[in-house]
């Protein structure tokens, strides 16, 4: 199937922008020559280029902090784990899961409050 190149909205835009660039005056129109066009068109290429060559690098180095955040949180030797401000579990690392003796996924949503010690339960809900 042939893909449209302009929707019916965009060709009664398209036509409306012709018929009204040709009801400009002409003193208002481009006097530029084609070779001018051109060579602007050029410059803007390459500007597009230079930008996309910075995303990528930009890119690059946020899959290199990425594989950083992976080796120093998912696999660190001690637990880790994010929680929201009711102190419920976001984010666990393999170790946490291991020491909790949960599996990661099940920790998820869980409440931290289940893993104190009972003697310890009022300092953490003064600390939350």
């Amino acid at each position: 199937m042939a893909k449209k190149l302009l929707t019916d909205d965009g060709k009664k835009f398209q036509m409306e922008a012709e018929a009204r660039f040709t009801r400009v005056p002409a003193a208002a129109k481009p006097k530029e020559s084609t070779a001018a066009l051109v060579s602007q068109l050029q410059v803007h290429q390459i500007e597009l280029e230079m930008q996309n060559e910075e995303l990528r690098r930009a890119h690059l180095e946020l899959e290199e902090a990425r594989d950083r955040y992976v080796d120093l949180f998912e696999f660190a030797p001690v637990g880790y784990l994010t929680l929201d401000e009711a102190g419920q579990v976001n984010h666990a690392n393999l170790t946490s899961a291991t020491l909790l003796g949960v599996e990661r996924k099940g920790l998820l949503g869980l409440p931290f409050a289940g893993f104190v010690d009972p003697s310890d339960a009022d300092r953490w809900h003064l600390f939350l």
